[in-house]
């Protein structure tokens, strides 16, 4: 279960979904959450703010993030 402070959701699923429309793959979130967590939050305003911010400069630069083997198959 993942706690998330209220606005952090809309701001972290945009920019998923920027992601994810550009590299037509999904976003690997769990390899990312050191990016989000902060204020006791596993997603914060700010941690969603900067996953914006790294996954604009992912697009920018036309690199998606790897995806480590067996992540699809991973339980969480």
């Amino acid at each position: 279960m993942l706690f998330v402070e209220d606005g952090a959701a809309l701001i972290m699923n945009a920019a998923i979904q920027r992601y994810e429309d550009n590299f037509k793959v999904d976003f690997p979130l769990y390899e990312h959450l050191d990016i989000t967590r902060s204020n006791g939050y596993d997603v914060s305003v700010d941690g969603a703010k900067r996953l914006s911010t790294f996954i604009d400069g992912r697009i920018e630069a036309d690199a998606p993030v790897e995806i480590p083997e067996g992540y699809a198959d991973r339980l969480y």
